[in-house]
């Protein structure tokens, strides 16, 4: 085995040699190890840095505020867990202060929450308004400004801050978009949250996508550098028309979900997605102030009974021609689950649901097909009848 021959190396003149005291393993207790705390949800852990990747107009201030709000109140009104509420800094770059505190009180607005509850523990600034403009890396080179990170650390510190939310990084930084500038940055930040052991979340654009092609978590400006030194990442997807039309909603536009954590893909409709609807409240103003709520996908099954299958399943039965069970054919079997359960075929979501239910009852014998030959021509296909399992008898 010819093994690579050293490259030989001079060390700089002058240079004082650097001596690593590196640390053998002792023995310790484990129950004495840190554990990781989230400070809010399962995205936010105390003395490290998530990262939110979206595109623009998905909603990613709407989501980050409620959030912050639902943090502030221990609410649990959008994770569904209710917690000690927490001190949270909630810093919006983009729009001044008289819109930040309309959306706050939509959001009070909607879970009915009495201001009391967040006096004293949200912090909502405005970028825009403030005196000062947090900036924290400026010119071509990427120079780490440290005046505002000790000011954010005594800031933090001194009122007890568990939770600080920076919407949008591109506006905190004046420096390139690049590797080198948010590997700086996104280290540096992440260094703030470890010295000040606050849960540090920044709202971060995607680069326009490519007609036809997803975004994923390495679409973030500027590259991956960010993801990189973030503990958490996650992706907000909007609603596709297509998935507007398999959900049955009446504008795909006003949906987003969480799609992707660390590049787990899902499937619109698994549980792993985390929905939300873009809705209005009208507030004490007058004005109709945009905020979010959860948002469930529609299943399949969902309102479906028993009843329902046995009504579906004595009608195949006593059909004088049996169905198709092609969705294409004339006669198909949906036509009759349809009219059973009152579905409206011509809606892509009904229609949908339709075929996933007659596939599910096939696969567990309520209904049951056979290859039969029909027509002059002897030509053969799938036909749709009742089962063996008939969903009114007890196991």
């Amino acid at each position: 085995m010819n093994l690579p021959k050293p490259i030989p190396f001079t060390p700089q003149a002058g240079a004082s040699p650097l001596i690593y005291d590196f640390q053998a393993w002792q023995e310790i207790d484990p129950a004495q190890i840190p554990r990781l705390r989230f400070v809010y949800g399962d995205t936010f852990a105390a003395g490290y840095l998530s990262v939110t990747f979206a595109a623009p107009k998905t909603g990613k201030s709407l989501l980050a505020l409620s959030e912050a709000i639902d943090a502030a109140t221990g609410r649990g009104f959008l994770t569904g867990k209710p917690a000690a509420p927490i001190k949270v800094l909630y810093y919006n770059a983009e729009d001044d202060l008289a819109v930040i505190q309309g959306r706050v009180a939509a959001v009070l607005q909607a879970w009915q929450i009495p201001q009391s509850e967040i006096i004293g523990r949200l912090f909502p600034v405005s970028g825009v308004t403030a005196e000062s403009p947090v900036v924290l890396i400026r010119g071509e080179k990427g120079d780490i400004a440290e005046s505002a990170f000790l000011a954010l650390a005594d800031l933090i510190k001194r009122e007890g801050i568990a939770l600080a939310i920076f919407d949008p990084l591109q506006d905190l930084s004046h420096s390139p978009e690049t590797n080198e500038v948010f590997r700086a940055l996104g280290g540096r930040i992440r260094a703030l949250a470890s010295e000040t052991g606050a849960a540090i979340g920044l709202v971060h654009h995607t680069r326009k996508p490519s007609p036809g092609i997803a975004p994923t978590l390495d679409d973030g400006r500027g590259g991956s550098a960010l993801r990189g030194v973030a503990r958490f990442n996650r992706l907000l997807v909007p609603m596709t028309e297509a998935e507007g039309a398999q959900a049955g909603v009446d504008d795909f536009r006003h949906y987003f979900r969480i799609g992707e954590a660390e590049s787990n893909l899902a499937p619109p409709s698994s549980d792993r997605n985390r929905w939300f609807e873009k809705t209005g409240v009208m507030i004490a103003n007058g004005e109709n102030v945009a905020t979010i709520r959860p948002w469930v996908w529609p299943e399949a099954f969902t309102g479906i009974t028993v009843n329902d299958a046995c009504r579906v399943r004595a009608e195949i039965a006593a059909c004088e021609n049996p169905p198709r069970e092609n969705s294409q054919a004339k006669g198909w079997a949906g036509e009759v689950i349809a009219e059973v359960l009152g579905l409206d075929l011509s809606k892509a979501s009904d229609k949908a649901r339709v075929k996933t239910m007659l596939k599910k009852w096939i696969e567990s014998d309520v209904l049951r097909i056979e290859r039969l030959t029909y027509g002059d021509k002897n030509k053969q296909a799938d036909f749709v009848f009742a089962g063996e399992n008939n969903p009114a008898v007890p196991e």
